[in-house]
C-alpha cells in the first residue's frame, strides 16, 4: 500500500502546482493581454484583406481604362469612316449611328464603373488608415499590459517553480508504472487518483460492487468505470 500512498502524496503536491498555474492563467491582466493580442491579429488580418481588395480594384481600374481607350479608338474609327465614305442610304445612316451609340454607351458604363471603383478605393484606403491606427494603439496597450503581467506574475511563477520542484521530489518516490498511468489519466480527467470512501469512488461518488471493493482493498489497481480515475484504498 505504501506505493499508493506515495502516489497520493505526489497528486497532492501536483494539484497544488496546477492550482498556481491556473491562477496565473486566469489572471485578469493576462486575459486583457490575450484580448489585446487577438484584437491586433484581427486588425492585421483585416488590413491585409483591405490591401488585397484595393489591389484588385486597381487592377480592375487599369483593365477598364484600357477598354475605354479601345472604345474611343473604335469611336474615332467610326468618325473617320464616316468622313471617308459618308453613308448614302437611311439604313446605312441608322447602322452607323447605332454603332456610335453603342460605343458611347460602353464608354459611359466604363466611366461609371471607374468612378465607383475610385470611391470604393478611397473608402478602403481611409478604412485601412483607421485599421492601422487601431492596431498601433492596441500594440502600445499590449506592450504595457505585457510588462504589467510579467511584473505581476513574477512572484507567482516563482511559487509555481518551487511547487513543481516540491512535487518532483515526491514524484521520485512513486512507482514508474503508476506514474505513467497517472499522467495518462490526467490528460483526460484531473485529479486522476481517487480514494475509496465508504465503498464509493471519491472522484464521482459511484458505489462500487463488492468484487471491485475486494480487489481495491487487496492492493489491486482499479480504474473507476464511471470517471476513469485510479481508485486507491
Amino acid at each position: 500500500m505504501e506505493k499508493y500512498e506515495a502516489l497520493w502524496a505526489y497528486q497532492v503536491e501536483d494539484m497544488k502546482a496546477d492550482a498556481i498555474a491556473l491562477a496565473i492563467k486566469r489572471s485578469p491582466t493576462r486575459q486583457k493581454l490575450e484580448k489585446a493580442r487577438d484584437f491586433i491579429l484581427d486588425r492585421q488580418k483585416q488590413y491585409k484583406q483591405i490591401e488585397e481588395d484595393i489591389g484588385a480594384m486597381v487592377d480592375r481600374k487599369d483593365i477598364i481604362a484600357q477598354a475605354i481607350v479601345r472604345s474611343k479608338e473604335q469611336l474615332d474609327n467610326l468618325q473617320k469612316r464616316f468622313e471617308a465614305a459618308p453613308p448614302t442610304t437611311s439604313d446605312e445612316v441608322k447602322s452607323l449611328l447605332a454603332e456610335v451609340s453603342r460605343c458611347r454607351d460602353t464608354i459611359r458604363q466604363y466611366e461609371v464603373e471607374i468612378s465607383r471603383i475610385v470611391k470604393e478605393t478611397d473608402a478602403n484606403e481611409k478604412l485601412q488608415r483607421s485599421v492601422r491606427l487601431d492596431a498601433a494603439n492596441a500594440k502600445k496597450s499590449f506592450d504595457q499590459l505585457k510588462a504589467d503581467y510579467e511584473e505581476e506574475s513574477k512572484s507567482k511563477k516563482e511559487d509555481l517553480e518551487n511547487q513543481r520542484a516540491k512535487a518532483k521530489e515526491v514524484m521520485d518516490q512513486v512507482d514508474p508504472a503508476l506514474l505513467e498511468e497517472y499522467e495518462t489519466i490526467k490528460k483526460h480527467i484531473s485529479p486522476p487518483v481517487a480514494r475509496l470512501i465508504h465503498g464509493q469512488c471519491s472522484g464521482c461518488n459511484t458505489s462500487l460492487p463488492s468484487a471491485i471493493l475486494s480487489k481495491i482493498k487487496g492492493g489491486t489497481l482499479v480504474e473507476c468505470e464511471t470517471c476513469g480515475r485510479m481508485i486507491i484504498p
